[in-house]
């Protein structure tokens, strides 16, 4: 456009003297000249860019009505991002207008401004033609990258990598869960409203955490700021179908010098509620029927629970406590009493850092590591529970140290064990480079798992018979409350374990008499030895 009203100075516009009535008009009353808004190039830019965000805004809706779940991030690039683009061209087009207007005012003119086309001016086609190409190519441009965005959002790099890279750990462990296909915000955060905008609340600490490098390390659980389960875990796991039993297997190695073999098989009483027999019972009784668990914890992590409350359906009321602990009073309307669901128990459903004993029991079972090399299975989990400042350093320790332990033992066997040492030195590193993160102070000492009861209380934090009802009686703790032991025995073959369907007694693989029966498995079991 224009920026004089009545003398063209752009040659360009010889057109517009010739034939002034074509690109403005005067008024005989004000002596107004009209020119148009869209003569300057930045207003050209604006409305591309207005175009291009109402258009990418409208196929993001589209997809986001669409589709099937429900993603809160999905929310910034639709709802935020187009239209963020928009309002950024028409901030664009208003300073384009506020230059045009005080150009026009410095040079004295008298012009009225509004949203008319100029065909006779070549300056303003000029901008016309950089407003359509502008337009054509932003609108391509933004609705691909709204689309990628879009799916970028829903990846799990987006929140383990993109966005949280201190979420190192939690992202590798993740990857090797059941749950590596469910996206992370459909746990973190659910669907609704209410959330989303919680855990952007909440973000806003993270990132100024991490611009500041003053995270914890490791990063704190629980997360209290989670969903209650029945609006994350139920929507895929249906409480109404926990019922019956699960068989497992599980094999052990002890640590003597063959690295001898103990095998055990349970069936686990998944319970809940039968649909055969009508009975609530198994482990997953607290959660089938309207029976309300409460609990105090006194602990950051909910492991030190001396109080706990059982209300059931009739209105009858339990209480069970500790009456050697100090807790809140549980009658004040200042103490958390938490309602139990499913992540008391499964507490580390997606990001389980596996404990040493686990990781070389299973190697060994699978024949990753040579039970041939005497002393493995104990060898290997020290080397993986020392202590190593940074990841290099446990990379070149693990094996220096597996080559070092069999050098000054077995010196006259190194060669024939050589080969198994490497291939143990590889595994090793990898169950280290899966579970341990010594920058960031994580590993499974660092991560309690409740599903445990040999190196964890888990069960025991309720039935390990500290916490009584008025009658002075604990909740049952017994073998045969959660499973039933139906093979065990000194061998990895099972038709060779001691079997019979209908359950048999326990026999501890060390000769420590009947002890087992009076003290839990953590009082000998530590998280370093394992089982």
């Amino acid at each position: 456009m224009d920026d004089m009203s009545n003398t063209p100075q752009d040659p360009e516009d010889h057109d517009a003297v010739e034939a002034p009535e074509a690109e403005s008009t005067r008024s005989a009353e004000n002596d107004y000249t009209i020119q148009s808004l869209y003569g300057h190039p930045l207003a050209a830019l604006g409305g591309a860019l207005m175009l291009a965000g109402i258009l990418v805004f409208i196929v993001l809706l589209g997809l986001d009505y669409l589709s099937e779940t429900e993603n809160p991030y999905r929310s910034l690039v639709a709802f935020i991002g187009a239209p963020a683009v928009g309002f950024l061209g028409l901030l664009l087009f208003l300073i384009a207008i506020r230059v045009q207007v005080s150009s026009a005012k410095r040079h004295g003119q008298h012009i009225r401004w509004r949203l008319t086309i100029i065909p006779s001016s070549a300056r303003y086609m000029r901008n016309l033609w950089l407003f359509l190409g502008l337009s054509a190519a932003l609108v391509i441009i933004f609705i691909y990258a709204g689309f990628r965005g879009y799916e970028a959002t829903e990846s799990v790099a987006f929140c383990g990598e993109t966005c949280h890279t201190v979420m190192g750990p939690q992202i590798e462990t993740y990857g090797d869960s059941a749950h590596a296909r469910v996206p992370c915000v459909e746990c973190h955060i659910g669907p609704g409203t209410s959330f989303w905008v919680q855990s952007k609340i909440d973000g806003i600490r993270q990132v100024l955490a991490v611009a500041r490098n003053s995270y914890t390390r490791p990063i704190h659980t629980p997360v209290v700021s989670l969903r209650p389960a029945p609006e994350t875990c139920e929507q895929c796991h249906w409480p109404e179908q926990f019922y019956g039993q699960k068989l497992q297997t599980k094999q052990y190695f002890r640590t003597d010098e063959q690295n001898s073999p103990w095998t055990i098989s349970l069936l686990v009483n998944i319970g809940g509620g039968n649909p055969q027999t009508g009975r609530a019972e198994g482990i997953h009784w607290h959660m089938v029927t309207d029976s309300v668990v409460e609990y105090i914890a006194v602990d950051e992590k909910r492991q030190d629970i001396p109080w706990f409350r059982v209300t059931k359906p009739d209105g009858s009321v339990q209480v069970y406590a500790d009456p050697g602990a100090t807790y809140p009073d549980p009658n004040s309307v200042l103490t958390e009493k938490r309602v139990m669901d499913c992540v008391d128990c499964h507490n580390r459903p997606s990001h389980t850092f596996t404990p040493p004993a686990v990781s070389v029991n299973l190697a060994l079972s699978k024949g990753e590591i040579s039970r041939d090399l005497p002393f493995i299975r104990a060898v290997g989990v020290d080397l993986l529970n020392e202590e190593y400042a940074t990841l290099d350093e446990a990379l070149a320790g693990i094996p220096a140290g597996l080559r070092e332990y069999y050098d000054q033992q077995y010196p006259d066997r190194v060669a024939e064990l050589t080969e198994g040492i490497n291939q143990a030195s590889s595994v090793l590193l990898g169950i280290y480079k899966s579970n341990f993160f010594p920058e960031m102070n994580t590993d499974y000492r660092a991560r309690e798992n409740n599903l445990s009861h040999f190196v964890n209380d888990g069960c025991f934090r309720c039935h390990g018979g500290d916490q009584v009802n008025e009658a002075g009686e604990p909740l049952p703790a017994t073998c045969d409350s959660c499973h039933e032991i139906i093979a065990q025995g000194p061998s990895a073959d099972l038709n060779e374990l001691q079997n019979d369907i209908a359950g048999v007694n326990f026999v501890h693989p060390l000769e420590i008499g009947d002890i087992w029966e009076t003290v839990k498995c953590t009082q000998c079991h530590t998280r370093e030895s394992g089982y």
